[in-house]
């Protein structure tokens, strides 16, 4: 499942006193912008760019730590095939020796295994249940294969790892059959406490959250104190345990499954979901900006691969307010300017989207399947207008360089709607204001240091679904 935040700003709504609407772009304010964009953007052509194209911005994201590299949409191919490319052109300028997912950890582990080793099977990885179905696609594909390749002729390897906690069962799992290792004693009585989350439910559809939903709230109490146990051991780990070269990723594994039963607490049966808050649902988000911060070794860099609701490092004070966070501004708090990001923006669009019917919990929690989406985001208000009327097909701005004067200053803090859907998005109120739901635009230029932008979005290259085994 792809978490909550990836609908924002939509999931406002379940947060949100009143919010005030902001005032649109005057037209001088949005020529302003316009002008900006032709002489300063760098236009490329969508279907034929390469190292040469992205050179200018592999050298103006260098230096960073953590380059968080977003998506307008789950289920894009343009935004994902760009950001696989750029990943690649800063691996071999030696600018990343990590690839940060928004992934959990037991799907990363497997890609990471892969591209260190060739050990496993992309294809059944890809597969797997513990990777989520937004990127099964030939995009991120592409780019497994092609860091395996690196690999097997680079003198630091790049690795994998994966920064988001919505796995308990395999977390829990992992840390476990560490303690059984050094302890077997302590493990059986953990174990005890784990009652079905572990081993873990493969008749399930794979998802922790399908397991968590379907227990009663006596269990659901009963497993969060168990994997709050299992966590506790490794703080007092023997010291065999503790000079274990895997102690450090059981740990995690640990850690993250205890993040599991708190994201996911607003599904448990007692619940009051009137009382819910944006902070409720930012909670993923702080937990993973804390794993990317764990998992980054010291020396290295890393690309994040995420959603722009994840990477972007600043919002509008109106969502703050509300208690929204992101992983980005995390880590721009933690890192400053060693923290960097890159967002994107579509005109005209067809991508890969589950239909939500509402933001209540039951149905953002559902199974929803994913079609194709035929929308728009280049109306009045919405960012594909202004790069429409550049005349270009595609073209990256560097938002850091954004020259200073009146008109543009006042264009800045407008309202747009930037094209951003998640796993699923509600077509029958694409990108219109409630300012009494505060379901307002962003922004124009809060969140990002560089906006890429296509005039046309396609579906991503997903691939044929598994066969559903019969009950």
């Amino acid at each position: 499942m792809r978490w909550l935040n990836a609908l924002v700003p939509a999931l406002l709504v379940l947060a949100a006193p009143a919010a005030r609407a902001q005032a649109a772009a005057s037209a001088e304010e949005q020529a302003a912008a316009i002008g900006w964009f032709k002489a300063a953007g760098h236009a490329f052509d969508p279907s034929a760019y390469g190292e040469a194209e992205l050179a200018p911005l592999v050298t103006q994201l260098g230096g960073a730590r953590i380059i968080g590299i977003g998506e307008a949409t789950h289920g894009g191919h343009q935004d994902q095939a760009f950001k696989a490319e750029l990943i690649k052109a800063l691996v071999r300028a030696g600018q990343v020796q990590v690839l940060m997912l928004e992934a959990n950890r037991a799907a990363a582990a497997g890609f990471d295994r892969y591209v260190r080793t060739g050990e496993g099977d992309p294809a059944a990885l890809i597969h797997s249940r513990s990777f989520f179905a937004t990127w099964k696609d030939d995009e991120f594909a592409g780019l497994i294969l092609w860091l395996r390749a690196w690999n097997m002729q680079a003198a630091r390897p790049v690795r994998i790892v994966g920064i988001d906690c919505q796995d308990g069962g395999r977390d829990a799992q992992a840390a476990l059959d560490f303690v059984g290792r050094h302890d077997p004693r302590a493990a059986r009585r953990l174990s005890a406490g784990l009652g079905s989350l572990v081993p873990v439910p493969e008749a399930l559809p794979g998802r922790f959250l399908d397991w968590f939903r379907s227990r009663d709230l006596a269990e659901q109490v009963k497993v969060t104190a168990g994997v709050g146990a299992l966590a506790a051991w490794f703080d007092s780990a023997p010291a065999a345990a503790r000079g274990d070269p895997g102690f450090t990723d059981a740990r995690q594994a640990a850690r993250m499954a205890v993040q599991g039963f708190a994201i996911f607490k607003v599904f448990r049966q007692d619940f009051d979901e009137s009382k819910a808050t944006e902070a409720d649902f930012s909670l993923r988000d702080r937990y993973m900006a804390d794993n990317a911060e764990a998992l980054l070794g010291a020396g290295e860099h890393a690309a994040l691969w995420a959603h722009d609701t994840h990477v972007t490092h600043a919002v509008p004070d109106s969502w703050k307010d509300l208690g929204f966070l992101a992983v980005g501004m995390v880590l721009e708090e933690r890192l400053g300017d060693g923290y960097r990001t890159v967002g994107f923006t579509w005109s005209r669009g067809a991508f890969w989207a589950s239909t939500i019917a509402d933001t209540s919990l039951a149905s953002i929690g559902g199974a929803q399947r994913p079609v194709v989406q035929q929308l728009v985001n280049n109306r009045p208000g919405e960012y594909g207008a202004l790069f429409d009327a550049t005349g270009a097909q595609a073209m990256w701005v560097d938002f850091t360089r954004r020259p200073r004067g009146e008109l543009l200053d006042r264009w800045a803090g407008r309202p747009y709607w930037r094209g951003w859907a998640g796993w699923g998005t509600m077509p029958g109120t694409w990108q219109q204001a409630d300012a009494a739901q505060g379901y307002l635009p962003g922004d124009a230029a809060t969140g990002f240091d560089v906006l890429v932008w296509f005039r046309d979005l396609s579906p991503a290259r997903r691939w044929p679904a598994l066969p559903t085994a019969k009950k």
